[in-house]
């Protein structure tokens, strides 16, 4: 093994040519083989690395699959691409503008701390006005309001109190076709004053 190392392989794998000489004879044959020894072994390692690596590679109908592979020509791909697009513009043309979203309250006009300093204002109110309401003793000598002396216990069914949900099973083709009805029926049917006839809210197609 030793014999097909040359002088230059020899002293880069001992370091340097003057010091492999210092050494004695047999310290320089046990470093150098215990060296080469050592990256034999790691470069069995990496070989054996890489080959579990490469059986723990996925196939290429399990790429298709994850879609890392693509199947497309290019073409298609634009066209896939172009669809998309379209869609989005769609979507986003249907997006509430900056004044229907503060109409619903959901895009707020006010700072933080203005919101913060008219709900103290709130509260300072309702406390007021909860100081001068009247006690029960004064409602019920007003006649306001009146107890039984006796209760009624009637037994009651046991039965499912939630209410059905029929809009949540609209198709986008369904509320569609409720939006064109409710612009026709106000552009047409609906009487509204001429000079408020430009306020009236239209929905988007």
């Amino acid at each position: 093994m030793l014999s097909i190392w040359t002088a230059s392989t020899l002293s880069i794998a001992c370091g340097s040519i003057e010091l492999y000489k210092a050494q004695p004879p047999l310290r320089r044959s046990v470093s150098c083989t215990s060296l080469v020894n050592g990256r034999l072994a790691a470069k069995i390692a990496r070989k054996e690395s890489l080959s579990l690596k490469l059986a723990l590679r996925p196939d290429r109908q399990e790429l298709i699959n994850r879609n890392i592979l693509q199947l497309q020509t290019d073409n298609e791909r634009q066209e896939t691409k172009e669809a998309i697009g379209a869609k989005l513009i769609r979507r986003l043309s249907m997006r509430p503008t900056q004044e229907e979203l503060e109409e619903r309250n959901i895009l707020k006009k006010q700072s933080p701390a203005e919101e913060k300093k008219q709900k103290e204002e709130k509260k300072r109110y309702l406390l007021r006005k909860l100081s001068f309401r009247p006690t029960v003793e004064e409602l019920k000598e007003k006649k306001i309001i009146r107890f039984n002396d006796y209760i009624e216990v009637t037994q009651a069914h046991d039965y499912d109190r939630r209410a059905d949900k029929p809009w949540t099973r609209l198709t986008p083709k369904d509320k569609a076709a409720i939006r064109k009805e409710l612009n026709e029926f106000k552009s047409s049917e609906m009487a509204v004053h001429e000079d408020s006839r430009h306020l009236t809210r239209f929905h988007r197609p």
